[in-house]
């Protein structure tokens, strides 16, 4: 059984001793680079209905949007998509 202060006893069967020991003291927490957060809310949602497949057509056509069968949620106007991905990358190793 883990000794750590995480209490990791359903981890301790899936790794074997000592691997699921943590100690943060051991790591220089002090200069790591702040992380931001920041608030991505709608200002509102609204749900809508649609009687038949008609209204999703006329609907998407007024507001310029593609909605599939798997369309969970739209924003509008359409926010731009973009292709890279963000990450930490430590040249020391």
């Amino acid at each position: 059984m883990s000794k750590d202060k995480y209490n990791a006893t359903s981890q301790d069967k899936l790794f074997d001793e000592g691997e699921t020991d943590y100690d943060e003291d051991k790591y220089d927490w002090q200069n790591m680079p702040e992380f931001k957060n920041e608030k991505n809310d709608a200002f509102r949602k609204i749900i809508i209905s649609f009687k038949d497949a008609a209204g999703v057509k006329s609907f998407q056509d007024l507001i310029q949007q593609r909605i599939t069968d798997k369309t969970k949620s739209i924003w509008h106007p359409a926010l731009e998509k973009s292709n890279s991905i963000l990450m930490w990358v430590d040249n020391e190793a």
